[in-house]
């Protein structure tokens, strides 16, 4: 990696650490980064009680998956493109494989797996943090450099122009 990919990277890393700081979905929910590469992210959701689909069930409301694969294939699209910009979700397909069961962590791997100059394409799944079970896999396709608020890695919001 050449001294301005470094540093591209190391932008990405802060923002991605960042990111429950500025999405205040994220934040509300509780996802947390565990690792960003140069074309994968790995975000964690540690449930709640209040996430069950039932009270008396502890299976975890599927729109969780969602939100938690949105958000892990979001940062993946900017970790992939190794640049901080406005990103939207254009499609995001969810496959289940089996419930999500409350008392463990759930983990959603992203990679990027083609750029285009205005859309990227992901996969993600989601496993059982405990066990490694896959739970549930996703297909997303995101639009780049939307207009919009933009995101820096100072923590500071900007209007695009």
């Amino acid at each position: 990696m050449n001294e301005l990919s470094r540093l591209q990277h190391s932008h990405v890393v802060t923002a991605a650490c960042q990111f429950t700081e500025q999405v205040p979905h994220a934040r509300a929910l509780g996802i947390q980064v565990v690792s960003v590469d140069r074309d994968q992210v790995r975000m964690r959701l540690t449930p709640q009680s209040w996430m069950f689909a039932q009270e008396d069930t502890k299976e975890i409301c599927t729109s969780l998956l969602y939100s938690l694969a949105d958000s892990a294939g979001g940062l993946a699209v900017i970790a992939g493109a190794m640049e901080l910009m406005p990103i939207a979700t254009l499609d995001l397909r969810m496959d289940y494989l089996r419930p999500a069961n409350g008392d463990r962590a759930l983990l959603a791997v992203a990679t990027c797996r083609h750029l285009t100059d205005q859309v990227a394409f992901i996969d993600c799944d989601i496993f059982c943090e405990a066990d490694s079970e896959l739970l549930a896999t996703a297909k997303a396709t995101f639009m780049r450099n939307t207009h919009g608020q933009q995101f820096h890695s100072d923590g500071l919001k900007k209007n695009s122009v």
